[in-house]
């Protein structure tokens, strides 16, 4: 099947044809203002049928399944608006360095993987991060190489967009030694391993050229089971793009229609004419106006605490984006962009306040994805422009340290700034970025309302609305999902807790106990 009449085969993803179930006796909050919470709802042929009480939902059970909730917690079920989803599945299967604190322990992980893998084959680990080994400092080639002297290893910092290559990687992919973001060696003028930006992900890439094809195949139910693991019946997925090519998005859009989640498809590229011959209603997604502070490529106005004598790149100019973003706009579409700080997010208001100026056009809702490090006035802009944000709040608990030595603590006040986007009006809808975190929205509720910055935490609901609401008015899909009323999906999570009485501090601790998509239990606590 070609990627062409795949992409067109699976435009409306309906894993199933939906289920019949009724759930009662439980507190079911709706997020509905008419109805904001009842004891049962009604399901069928997946869609909600009946919200109300549960003697007069089981006189509508037929041969429905019924499950008795036994008094618990339920809300719509979870949103994740920012997934890469094939690559999630890839990076599950590598090793996991997340925690590592000394390269010698990042030796002798990829030397026992090493082990497992016949000779010139690949060896893939990820989530370690410079900032948290002791040497402060990336792995290079040599270290790599006393690990695995007869394979392809190939390391993903945690950040996403940076990595460190044995030699074998680094012969395989022959990068210009004095190409942007290729870190040499002093000695010798040549490539000593570490990787950044641009040519890591053409690295990536490459490389997947040599993934045994059982691995690829295991992606998409690895995310997936991730997914209903923590409580989310629909994802915005991220695949495909010029950095590392479609092997992702030719997969994904094959099986899109057999997820046990409801998906919507943001195709990573800048080829207009490309999108619209596939009839897409949206284009873009980490389509990179910046990099990462981790990495110092996001963009600032001032250098960077640790490194003074950058204040990271521009990839693109003004003028550029300004063209780009017009013919996009004008063409209907909604466009999305990874811009994490302060320069690049001043870069996409001003190219959409452009498009908007030329071409009025009421609900585009084009994003800016990530939009972690802005600047106040900035979030007061996107607000009045319209412009969204798909935001990432577990990453003010995971990245806190990174933070504070990037930026320093008093510019560290301005990160992940949720009340701002609240007083401001600002939609924000939470997501993980899958694989950096995560699929786990619990986690991104906890951080919000336990931001590190305690002028930025927001209480409870509104971070709750950020996983639910929020994201189904950024993917146009609020007649669909993000708050349980008759006609929408039936998709609930059914936790533990009482989210809106435990304590803050707590909220992490909270499980799932059922996921329901499309009124289908896709997963049980």
């Amino acid at each position: 099947m070609s990627f062409h009449t795949a992409i067109h085969q699976n435009r409306v993803p309906e894993f199933v044809s939906g289920g019949n179930l009724v759930l009662y006796n439980g507190r079911i909050h709706t997020l509905e203002k008419s109805q904001p919470e009842v004891e049962a709802v009604v399901i069928h042929n997946g869609r909600i049928v009946f919200l109300g009480a549960s003697k007069d939902a089981l006189a509508r059970a037929g041969d429905s399944e019924t499950v008795d909730l036994e008094g618990r917690f339920a809300l719509p079920g979870f949103i994740d608006s920012h997934v890469h989803f094939w690559r999630s599945g890839l990076m599950d299967q590598m090793v996991d360095l997340r925690g590592v604190r000394r390269i010698a322990d990042i030796q002798r992980m990829i030397g026992e993987q090493a082990n497992k893998v016949a000779p010139g084959g690949l060896v893939m680990g990820r989530g370690w991060t410079d900032t948290k080994l002791v040497e402060e400092r990336y792995p290079t080639r040599w270290e790599l190489d006393q690990a695995a002297p007869d394979h392809v290893v190939y390391l993903l910092h945690m950040n996403g967009h940076s990595c460190a290559l044995n030699s074998r990687a680094i012969e395989f992919l022959r990068p210009d030694a004095n190409g942007p973001g290729v870190e040499r060696d002093p000695a010798t003028g040549q490539p000593a391993g570490p990787l950044r930006e641009k040519i890591a992900f053409e690295a990536q890439g490459k490389l997947l050229s040599l993934l045994d094809p059982r691995v690829r195949a295991a992606c998409l139910e690895i995310t997936a089971r991730q997914a209903v693991e923590g409580g989310v019946t629909a994802v915005h997925c991220l695949e495909g793009g010029r950095l590392i090519g479609d092997p992702d998005v030719k997969d994904f859009v094959t099986h899109q229609a057999s997820l046990p989640v409801s998906t919507i498809l943001y195709y990573q590229i800048t080829d207009l004419d490309r999108v619209l011959d596939l009839g897409l209603p949206r284009i873009g997604g980490c389509v990179l106006i910046d990099g990462s502070p981790a990495a110092h490529t996001g963009a600032l106005y001032e250098p960077y605490t640790d490194r003074p004598d950058t204040i990271g790149p521009e990839y693109f100019s003004q003028q550029e984006l300004n063209d780009w973003v017009f013919r996009c706009h004008r063409a209907g579409l909604q466009i999305v962009v990874h811009a994490t700080c302060e320069r690049a997010i001043g870069q996409m208001l001003a190219a959409y306040e452009n498009a908007l100026a030329r071409f009025p056009r009421a609900g585009h809702r084009h994003r800016i994805d990530h939009f972690y490090f802005p600047r106040r006035e900035q979030v007061w802009k996107a607000a009045q422009l319209g412009v969204l944000a798909g935001v990432q709040p577990y990453f003010a608990e995971v990245f806190r340290e990174m933070y504070l030595k990037r930026l320093g603590p008093e510019r560290a006040q301005r990160v992940h700034p949720y009340r701002w986007f609240w007083d401001a009006g600002a939609v924000a809808g939470g997501g993980s970025d899958s694989f950096v975190t995560p699929i786990r929205p619990l986690w991104g509720i906890h951080a919000a309302v336990n931001h590190f910055i305690p002028e930025q935490r927001i209480g409870v609901r509104e971070a709750v609305l950020m996983f639910t609401r929020n994201n189904a008015y950024l993917g146009f899909e609020e007649d669909q999902a993000g708050s349980l009323r008759v006609g929408k999906r039936g998709d609930v999570v059914v936790l533990s807790d009482d989210l809106f009485n435990v304590a803050w501090e707590t909220i992490k601790n909270v499980l799932v106990v059922y996921t329901i998509s499309r009124g289908c239990v896709t997963y049980r606590g």
